[in-house]
């Protein structure tokens, strides 16, 4: 970045242009000229053409204002780019870059090569750990920016998140350094809030899906307006005589920012415990709604203030009171001016590396003709002397030529061999090689979920199935209770070579490469494996159920969750079902005489009701059954009674019902894994859903704290289990 002695501070945000101008002057800046350029509708009103607004208001500043001598530094909103954290191990200055690089690739949810980049380091001196600030934002994020200060020829020096912005400005107004105690700093924007921590010298930021938006569609979801004349009416809300209607309709929206902001604090209280905040900073023209201010000091139990000017710079003149009214939404130019200046504590510049390439050739320029001046100077007082000695340099070089052309030409072999050197010692290959290898560490606890999860989804309206309440349980008669028992799983790995339709039951139908077909597919059995070739596991289920409908539960909803559930975020597979995907027998059922004279299922426990024992079970060698439920606790075993040793054995609380009408089920399906590139776009993307903040509710109430999510059916453990 240049280093002019003075610098614009240019933020685009969803209302207005906000520019301020900087000039250094010895130790301390001051402020040269402010505009406000307010667009004529807020950027996110519908079927508005944003990029052509901005364009004309900065054709409208770039008339008022001469920047071509000044260095420009711009931002993008916080919701537009990415900030991460990591704290570094002790290593030697030199080395942080390239443990930087490697961080930016775990931390940022995107491929390297697809983003615009830069760090900023946070050491204390009397620490050795080190802490590192990653900013990013995606090329082609960053090419839509540009592409609106290209159309009007103005050409940036910098780019930065607008929350670093406010920071670089309150760090420089407050003298906030290693020694200040903690504050908060937040920027309410149009679309979304920025959360800034600063203490003790550290910076912890994080962007909040909410904004001034938020409110103005409460409005107009509650009065039924347009988006223009409901924010309207947000901005008249102090004045208006409805005004306890009209903050009776934004109650909800103050109540989902209080709970995110809490959340936030509260994530960063557990990662800095001794961590003390009080009193928070607010910036915004949201900040200017009735009321929000004295809100959030009750709810957060903190010093909430907004400020009216800054203490480093001030406008002497007429301009004075404007710039006071505004100065609720400078704190962002503030702060990129500073950084213009090269005084501001975070330096990241997020502008693409081609373009930083041609600013620092730019500003070489000078250089190089001043230099060339000294050089034809040097050239021609050289000139003279060469001509003196110009006959003895002939004469010599005939006779040096050969032993010249010998050096080169050692140097170009050496050169070659230095090059395959290098390329053969490349462990970058290997290193991601390995890496690679965790891509699908999570998908068999992922499979095992999905399949209790489909078991589950066939309960419906029968909780007490997996409640151990065995009462209620026996209250359902026996062949109308909802439920089927895994008893083995058995996964066998298939390369896939093709893929193509099935009947109308198969989500998918796939062929194997192997002499065994798939159902529903077709292609030729081969044995070779190439590397991007697709691979599936086959996957067969057998068991049994009570129900009389086994064949709805089977053939039906099982496979219909499955082929509903085919492809998930978050999941590095997907199911792909055969044609015939399940058959059912009936199970085979032997009455035995249990001690109660009722016949009991051959190969499991015998009958068992109040007062009796039960019969040889198999798998229990010859012991016999164990205390049953209602009666009375046994007494212990005389010695030399191993009969008796049976007692001591607990039993299954419904084993004496008989079910001479059970049906037997074995299912098959085949899991097709998702190639390593998108797998992990799968895995990221669903975790960056997971991490967003959730909607407001639909009819306009405060949702409630979240409250601890229940357990989920495929995790419960059933007291009953197949023998």
């Amino acid at each position: 970045m240049s280093k002019k002695s003075d610098a614009w501070g240019l933020e685009v945000g969803a209302n207005a242009i906000k520019a301020i101008r900087l000039v250094a002057d010895g130790a301390h800046v001051r402020l040269a000229e402010y505009d406000v350029l307010p667009f004529k509708h807020i950027l996110t009103t519908p079927d508005l053409n944003a990029d052509e607004a901005i364009q004309l208001s900065l054709d409208q500043f770039i008339a008022r204002h001469d920047v071509t001598k000044s260095t420009i530094v711009a931002s993008v909103p916080g919701n537009a780019a990415f900030a991460r954290f990591a704290k570094l191990p002790p290593v030697e200055p030199k080395k942080i870059p390239d443990i930087v690089k490697f961080e930016a690739v775990q931390q940022i949810p995107f491929p390297i090569e697809q983003v615009e980049w830069d760090y900023q380091v946070f050491a204390d001196p009397d620490s050795p750990d080190v802490e590192v600030g990653i900013f990013a934002i995606t090329k082609e994020k960053v090419g839509q920016l540009l592409a609106n200060y290209r159309a009007v020829g103005v050409k940036l020096d910098g780019l930065t998140l607008s929350p670093l912005g406010v920071y670089n400005a309150m760090a420089y107004d407050m003298d906030l350094d290693a020694d200040s105690e903690g504050v908060i700093l937040m920027d309410i924007g149009t679309s979304s809030t920025d959360i800034i921590i600063v203490e003790h010298g550290d910076l912890w930021l994080r962007t909040l899906p909410l904004g001034g938006n938020n409110f103005t569609e409460a409005l107009v979801r509650a009065f039924k307006l347009s988006f223009p004349k409901a924010e309207k009416l947000k901005r008249e809300a102090g004045t208006s005589k409805y005004a306890r209607q009209i903050f009776q309709a934004m109650r909800p929206v103050f109540a989902d920012l209080v709970q995110e902001i809490q959340r936030s604090l509260g994530f960063y209280q557990t990662l800095n415990r001794d961590a003390k905040l009080e009193r928070l900073i607010g910036f915004g023209s949201t900040f200017r709604l009735p009321g929000l201010q004295k809100f959030l000091k009750q709810q957060l139990q903190i010093d909430v203030v907004r400020p009216d000017g800054f203490e480093k710079i001030s406008v002497e003149g007429s301009q004075s009171a404007d710039f006071s009214d505004n100065a609720l939404n400078m704190a962002t130019a503030y702060g990129l001016a500073l950084q213009g200046l090269g005084i501001g504590k975070i330096d990241a510049n997020i502008l693409p590396a081609q373009i930083l390439r041609q600013r620092i050739w730019k500003q070489k320029q000078p250089w190089f003709g001043a230099a060339a001046a000294v050089f034809l100077v040097a050239a021609v007082l050289a000139g003279i002397k060469i001509w003196s000695v110009s006959n003895a340099f002939h004469s010599q070089v005939d006779k040096n030529q050969l032993d010249v052309q010998r050096i080169i030409s050692r140097a170009q072999n050496n050169f070659i061999a230095w090059e395959e050197v290098i390329r053969q010692s490349d462990l970058r290959p290997l290193i991601e090689n390995e890496r690679r290898v965790l891509d699908y560490r999570s998908m068999w606890p992922m499979l095992l979920g999905d399949i209790s999860d489909a078991v589950a989804s066939l309960n419906k309206d029968q909780q007490q199935l997996y409640a151990g309440k065995y009462k209620e349980i026996r209250r359902i008669p026996r062949n109308q209770r909802r439920r089927i028992y895994i008893e083995s799983m058995e996964v066998t790995y298939v390369p896939v070579t093709a893929l193509s339709s099935a009947t109308p039951r198969a989500a998918t139908a796939v062929a194997s490469p192997y002499e065994m077909q798939l159902p529903g597919g077709t292609g030729t059995a081969t044995t070779t494996e190439d590397p991007a070739t697709p691979h599936a596991f086959m996957v067969r289920l057998t068991g049994w159920t009570p129900y009389k409908g086994a064949s709805t539960l089977i053939l039906d909803e099982l496979p219909q969750w499955l082929r509903n559930h085919a492809e998930q975020p978050g999941r590095p597979y997907k199911f792909v079902l055969p044609s015939n995907v399940a058959t059912i027998s009936p199970r085979p059922y032997t009455p035995d005489d249990g001690p109660d004279g009722r016949p009991a299922p051959s190969g499991r426990p015998g009958p068992v009701g109040a007062g009796r024992t039960v019969g040889p079970t198999p798998g229990f060698g010859d012991f016999g059954g164990g205390p049953t439920f209602g009666s009375q606790p046994p007494t212990a075993p005389e010695a030399g009674g191993m009969a008796d040793i049976k007692s001591l054995f607990p039993v299954r609380p419904l084993m004496d019902e008989a079910g001479p009408d059970d049906q037997s089920f074995e299912m098959t399906f085949y899991v097709q894994i998702l190639p390593p590139d998108q797998a992990r776009l799968s895995v990221a993307g669903a975790q960056a859903e997971a991490t967003a903040a959730p909607a407001a509710p639909a009819d306009g109430t405060a949702p409630a704290t979240p409250p601890t999510p229940a357990t989920p059916a495929s995790t419960i453990q059933p007291t009953e289990v197949t023998p």
